[in-house]
């Protein structure tokens, strides 16, 4: 589900940035959006280590009530 998040997100993203940034061509654009999905991707599963790590950390104190 993640994936398909980054996704829709990368696709409307690029739809909106494309003509700002002057993507001009059908091919440009899928280009566009499959080199942002790719990158997008691959930064979330290189941090995936470091996000279960603090979401752990944050549970952990949740609980926590000092008295």
């Amino acid at each position: 589900s993640t994936v398909v998040g980054e996704f829709g997100d990368t696709l409307l993203f690029c739809a909106i940035a494309a003509s700002v940034i002057g993507v001009d061509s059908v091919g440009g654009f899928i280009n566009y959006v499959a080199v942002g999905f790719f990158w997008k991707t691959l930064i979330e599963i290189v941090l995936l280590p470091v996000t279960t790590q603090v979401i752990a950390w944050v549970k952990k104190r949740e609980d926590y009530v000092p008295v």
